[in-house]
């Protein structure tokens, strides 16, 4: 019988408290360990003895709550390594997000001009050059990107969010699963998740707090994402740390009854 399993790491953002960390899951299957996303306080759940090895971590976007645990994690794979505990680097991926910086000059006729330069995000050339310090090599991670980890088929989309964020597909003959990372309402993932065993979803707000931006979900909009994808389970997270996450689970339940809220340590397990 084929098994996959998925603990949450962390479930709150945008800080960590009591106990609860910021985003992460930790997909384990046959040998292999797959990590989406690494926020503050996530590496606090891993064994490191056994976890770092036979790894391949995705960054969904480069916001310091579902990266913040990465350096940290970097530093610590240099010296398992060194030491002989882990057999070799994990596989990382990150979404090379761009930005427009502008360039002063002096033009042909003495006057002072600005033009503009494609470059990385500060965060992504932080942490690239930091890998490349210890030895470490991160690949770009795209939408157009297909891995393959043993049979499992790894694929992603781009979602809204104000820095490129990427959703995350897990599947192979016996399961699927998707991480929604953050997002707004103008996404593909009812395509993109349709007949998901697991959808993770995020779900940052209840109804009737003040949303200023469609770059977050409230729990009933989640909830309906899963329901017209005609997911077989929901999976909610991404909670304000001051509010109880039964109040996102009451919400999300009357779009959708196949819910749980995820709870850091609480492994599932898929079985076929």
């Amino acid at each position: 019988m084929s098994e996959i399993s998925i603990t949450p790491l962390g479930t709150v953002a945008p800080y960590p408290k009591n106990n609860k960390n910021c985003p992460g899951f930790l997909v384990k299957y046959k040998d292999y360990n797959i990590m989406l996303d690494c926020g503050n306080g996530c590496t606090s759940l891993l064994n490191m003895n056994e976890d770092l090895n036979n790894l391949t971590i995705f960054i969904s976007h480069l916001h310091p709550d579902h990266y913040g645990d990465l350096v940290s994690l970097l530093q610590t794979l240099s010296v398992y390594k060194k030491y002989g505990y882990v057999n070799k680097y994990p596989e990382i991926y990150l979404p090379p997000t761009i930005v427009y910086e502008y360039e002063d000059y002096i033009d042909k006729d003495g006057w002072s001009v600005s033009k503009p330069i494609e470059t990385n995000i500060l965060d992504y050339r932080y942490i690239n050059k930091y890998a490349r310090d210890i030895g470490i090599y991160i690949n770009d991670l795209k939408s157009s990107d297909i891995i393959n980890i043993d049979d499992l088929n790894i694929s992603n989309i781009i979602v809204p969010h104000p820095v490129e964020s990427h959703a995350i597909k897990i599947e192979n003959d016996d399961f699927k699963i998707v991480y929604s990372s953050d997002t707004g309402t103008k996404n593909e993932l009812r395509s993109f998740a349709k007949n998901a065993d697991l959808f993770i979803c995020e779900s940052s707000f209840l109804r009737g707090q003040y949303r200023e931006n469609d770059y977050h979900l409230y729990a009933y909009e989640s909830a309906m994402i899963a329901r017209d994808a005609k997911v077989k389970k929901l999976l909610l997270t991404h909670f304000w740390p001051e509010i109880e996450k039964d109040k996102y689970l009451e919400e999300a339940k009357q779009y959708f009854e196949n819910v749980e809220v995820a709870q850091e340590g609480e492994k599932l397990i898929l079985r076929r």
